[in-house]
């Protein structure tokens, strides 16, 4: 009975807001204090074991948990919603690219791959160029050669 009064007790007092201006306001009891003012002018110190959870923008509900020293306590069930929205938000932008991790990482090995290919090229025609004249065409063209001749 206690339980189903105290959560009937915190729907009444439960308030909404949007999130204007955070500011860090030191520690107490092990615990991080965050001074966070919402668009319609009022401002509650809130508590936390690590970052403040919430950000610049948020619309967020809350209950105050004691109005003479302005604490409140914000209502988890929100912050947990919009962490599923963002996760998947992500994991949608990640299914729209069709390719897998696998097969992104299979494309930068091959571009490395390429680059050392190439690179292996320009050093082998430089070396073949080094006791000659030849011009900086010449060189390119040979390398270019070696490279084709290698991808057969």
């Amino acid at each position: 009975m206690e339980k189903t009064r105290a959560n009937h007790l915190n729907a009444v007092n439960m308030k909404s807001g949007t999130i204007k201006h955070l500011d860090s306001d030191g520690q107490w009891n092990g615990m991080k204090k965050t001074k966070v003012t919402f668009k319609d002018g009022r401002a509650y110190t809130f508590f936390s074991k690590g970052e403040f959870s919430a950000s610049i923008g948020d619309t967020v509900k809350y209950t105050v948990t004691n109005e003479d020293m302005y604490n409140a306590k914000l209502i988890r069930q929100d912050l947990k919603n919009k962490k599923k929205l963002d996760e998947s938000f992500v994991l949608d932008e990640f299914r729209e690219d069709t390719k897998t991790r696998k097969e992104v990482k299979g494309e930068w090995l091959r571009q490395d791959l390429y680059l050392n290919v190439r690179t292996s090229c320009i050093i082998a025609a430089s070396n073949f160029h080094a006791q000659r004249v030849s011009d900086v065409e010449t060189l390119i063209n040979d390398a270019e050669k070696m490279y084709n001749w290698i991808n057969k």
